[in-house]
């Protein structure tokens, strides 16, 4: 767009400002962006629109309005409305351009009576004396839908390319704040608001979802497909109640991570055990438990004890093992816990109450009541995790800092993450409902979603100490036959 050939020195300058061209932008069109242009005058007009329409409700309508939105907004899940929400930016242009209350249930009958959004009644009842482009804004927010969107470019500070994951469409958005921290492969649910060929944001997501996530917005979308071949904006606005709750089930699991249910082998909850006996002598609890490790003869069990100057054994430690094990029948044997023996005392460690119960019965048993079951010592597996998160910086963790820094390790490391994805082409993937990759590829959404993996792995590949060698990225592409795309 040529502003200098539009625009008369005399005419109203194009940004909005009010004053005229000649005494506002016209010296430094030649260096003004026209789209610059076009968004400080989208800006200009829709200045103070919140607080507009937010005042317009509280008059018309009173102040329950909002809390009755509130209410559907977060579908009654009974979290009270806090300006301090994580969704309060999404909550706010959904009820201002989307909430239309229930005409029967509704404590705002007002509201029920218009019949209409609120940005629609304030067109109605204010739109002969606003700004052209502020009505044809509020006219197009009412129109826009909330839906997830990939973020398929970025051009930080400036905006991001944003394709719809429901309709298909791709959309270049002027964003200037939220660009600067989006990545390709974001998901981010959002409303993109078209005005006079400039596309804004208006209303997004506080938390860009990773591409992993994706697995159950293609769920969602396969399921609106079965009812609409073509997944309009319309249609979107029909499935708004689904499209939301979908939404904060993902965004409340990532604000709000819980740890998974840890379990060991056996399907026992983890609680970390350590049990304490006093025994007779280190030799004779030896020689009662030794056949606990199934993979060493006693021979090589000795072979790391400590003895005293006449010979007698005073330290050791081994596993407790079993044979094979039922959640994976390709081990040759499972650790049930760990042993050791030091002078008068034994310490038996284990990772579930169930374990405890058992190795508890088999010491006494089978050191014939010798043993002299003394405590318990219980710790959860949060707490260890927090414990071993504290010690960091131990200089165990410093030596493996310092061995991975080798240049034999790392392309050792290297080629050992090559080897793996290779075969990770034809393995089972959970994401995928258990197809492999080259299986998915071959089917509806599996693409998108094999192409939204790719995204994850190259993300995590890229915050390793060794970041992950582009080429095996580039190899695992040309095998799937995607595109290639640059790192993130």
């Amino acid at each position: 767009m040529n502003i200098t050939a539009k625009t008369g020195r005399n005419d109203p300058c194009p940004c909005g400002s009010g004053k005229k061209y000649k005494h506002c932008c016209l010296t430094t069109a030649d260096t003004i962006n026209p789209d610059e242009l076009l968004w400080q005058r989208v800006r200009r007009a829709i200045d103070g629109l919140t607080g507009d329409l937010f005042n317009c409700a509280d008059t018309w309508y009173g102040p329950d309005a909002l809390y009755e939105a509130w209410d559907e907004f977060v579908l009654w899940d009974e979290t009270p409305f806090e300006p301090e929400s994580p969704y309060i930016g999404l909550f706010m242009p959904w009820y201002l351009f989307e909430w239309m209350p229930d005409p029967i249930e509704t404590t705002v009958p007002e509201a029920a009576q218009d019949g209409i959004a609120l940005g629609l009644a304030y067109l109605r009842r204010k739109g002969k004396y606003l700004d052209p482009l502020r009505a044809r804004y509020v006219e197009q927010c009412c129109a826009a839908a909330f839906s997830f969107h990939d973020v398929a470019a970025v051009q930080p500070g400036r905006g991001f390319v944003l394709r719809d994951i429901f309709t298909g469409e791709e959309t270049e958005v002027a964003e200037r704040s939220g660009s600067q921290s989006a990545k390709v492969g974001d998901i981010l649910y959002a409303k993109v608001v078209r005005t006079d060929g400039l596309a804004i944001v208006d209303g997004c997501s506080p938390i860009a979802f990773p591409p992993i996530e994706k697995a159950e917005i293609l769920d969602l979308r396969a399921g609106m497909l079965e009812s609409h071949p073509v997944l309009t904006p319309e249609i979107l606005k029909d499935w708004d109640g689904e499209l939301r709750d979908l939404y904060l089930d993902i965004a409340d699991r990532l604000l709000n991570p819980q740890l998974p249910a840890l379990q060991n082998t056996d399907g026992d909850a983890l609680l970390f055990h350590k049990l304490h006996f006093e025994i007779p002598s280190p030799r004779a609890a030896f020689d009662a438990l030794k056949h606990l490790c199934i993979t060493m003869n006693e021979d090589e069990l000795l072979a790391d004890a400590v003895f005293d100057s006449a010979g007698a054994l005073c330290k050791i430690e081994f596993p407790w093992q079993k044979a094979g094990n039922k959640r994976n029948p390709g081990w040759d044997n499972t650790v049930l816990g760990n042993i050791a023996i030091d002078g008068d005392k034994l310490t038996l460690e284990v990772n579930s109450e169930n374990r405890a119960e058992a190795a508890r019965a088999l010491v006494e048993g089978l050191l014939h009541g010798q043993a002299r079951y003394q405590t318990t010592v219980i710790e959860s597996a949060q707490a260890m995790l927090e414990r071993a998160s504290q010690e960091d910086d131990s200089p165990l963790d410093q030596d493996s800092e310092d061995l991975n820094a080798h240049p034999e390790v790392q392309a050792q490391l290297q080629q050992m993450l090559r080897d793996y994805y290779r075969e990770w082409p034809h393995q089972a993937v959970p994401a995928l409902n258990g197809l492999s990759p080259l299986e998915a590829m071959q089917t509806q959404d599996g693409p998108e979603m094999v192409e939204a993996l790719l995204l994850q792995i190259e993300r995590y590949g890229q915050q390793q100490q060794q970041p992950l060698d582009p080429a095996i990225l580039a190899e695992l592409r040309a095998k799937l036959g995607l595109e290639q795309r640059p790192l993130i």
